[in-house]
């Protein structure tokens, strides 16, 4: 599936959440998740992910690959996999797989992630707590894509 995104790194989370909250962004989660990185050394465009995500009690991880096609200074456009399930059973082969096709861990991340949407735009809000940082992530179509991200990126906040 296809993706267009844009992605910058900002000083704090709060004034985001605060944006999405007085446009009427409806808020869809907000998880801890670990994802551990993957990236091909013949091809540093392509990447594997295995994404876990505590949610109470339960822990879900799920496996992608992502191949971006165009990356201009914020912007990304890629090919995203479906995901798939992982279990006990299925990692193992996932990472031999990966370990056959030379990729290597590039990233081992712990983040709380709030997803915001509205108008056919997602708003991934990350704050990272490993390594320290805060991610705005922007996706979905096109147009309102480009003119949210020139909302957020030129204002000052």
């Amino acid at each position: 599936m296809e993706e267009y995104e844009y992605s910058f790194n900002v000083k704090t989370v709060e004034p985001y959440i605060d944006y999405c909250k007085e446009n009427n962004y409806i808020l869809k989660k907000v998880v801890k998740q670990n994802r551990i990185v993957y990236e091909n050394k013949n091809n540093r465009d392509v990447i594997a992910r295995f994404t876990t995500t505590f949610n109470d009690d339960v822990e879900e991880c799920l496996f992608d690959c992502k191949n971006i096609k165009k990356s201009e200074n914020d912007l990304k456009e890629s090919i995203e996999s479906i995901p798939i399930k992982v279990n006990k059973n299925n990692r193992i082969g996932l990472e031999s797989m990966l370990n056959i096709l030379n990729f290597y861990i590039s990233a081992n991340n712990t983040r709380i992630r709030y997803v915001y949407i509205k108008d056919g735009v997602k708003l991934e809000i990350d704050d990272y707590s490993s390594p320290k940082m805060c991610v705005i992530g922007i996706e979905g179509k096109k147009e309102e894509v480009d003119k949210v991200y020139s909302e957020l990126k030129y204002r000052k906040i």
